[in-house]
């Protein structure tokens, strides 16, 4: 049912952008529809046409989304957010399902591809809903993923550390607080203290949650961010795209 098979008619919740080639959105819509996949790829075959192997149909679309996930990305960190990139751990199986080894699953510009258009649709969701309500009263109530700023007293146990180590973090506001942290992830890359300073960091940060209190996302540096996207069908989107479909109803 929730397969992305290719060449089935699939029951969607949709957000539709028109941007421009700076990555700005132009008009957007949000309903529900019928998508009809003309092509499934992996990640690995997707990155195989971002490296350039030849695909005339699909690597020009390809290409252009990946520039206008660059510019997405960009803007991210330039207003604050944070550049945690962390190891995802592999296991490879024989044909009975066996582990035979483990290996470190590397990151590249498919998988941000769709990362970016998924924080994308989950912003301008919450965005919506968040803007759409009546302004002398309450807003309408939505499901929101918040992301509150570090717990005080873990971010200065973290800043002390960091600076017996030779490196130094600005806290004074949580602006300054995610630009020197980005600076300071820039600045360890390939170092044999990276490992370290980097899963403290993560244990610095707040954990994220779920409330209907709009609080911000501190990591991602949005002012609304719900879980519209369902790439594992986590029940607080369900309730998203109910919540969104009763609003767009009146």
């Amino acid at each position: 049912l929730c397969s992305l098979r290719p060449n089935e008619d699939k029951l969607v919740f949709s957000a539709i952008f028109e941007m421009n080639e700076d990555a700005q959105v132009l008009k957007e819509w949000f309903g529900r529809c019928v998508m009809h996949s003309d092509r499934r790829f992996s990640y690995e075959e997707a990155q195989e046409v971002l490296d350039g192997k030849e695909d005339p149909l699909y690597a020009p679309v390809l290409h252009k989304l990946n520039q206008m996930a660059h510019r997405l990305r960009d803007e991210r960190f330039k207003k604050g957010a944070f550049n945690f990139e962390t190891d995802e751990v592999k296991f490879r199986l024989d044909e009975n399902g066996k582990p035979l080894g483990i290996y470190q699953k590397v990151r590249k510009d498919a998988h941000k591809l769709i990362e970016e258009f998924m924080l994308l649709a989950n912003k301008r969701v919450a965005t919506f809903v968040h803007n759409k309500g009546p302004k002398s009263e309450e807003p309408y109530t939505m499901v929101y993923r918040v992301h509150e700023p570090p717990n005080p007293s873990k971010l200065e146990t973290f800043v002390r550390f960091a600076s017996k180590m030779g490196f130094s973090i600005k806290s004074g506001n949580t602006e300054q607080l995610s630009r020197s942290l980005n600076a300071l992830m820039t600045e360890i890359e390939g170092k044999p203290i990276q490992n370290i300073l980097e899963s403290l960091a993560v244990r610095t940060m707040s954990k994220a949650r779920y409330s209907t209190q709009n609080l911000g996302h501190f990591g991602l540096a949005f002012e609304h961010y719900s879980h519209f996207t369902s790439p594992i069908r986590r029940y607080p989107d369900v309730m998203a795209h109910r919540m969104l479909q009763h609003y767009l109803d009146g």
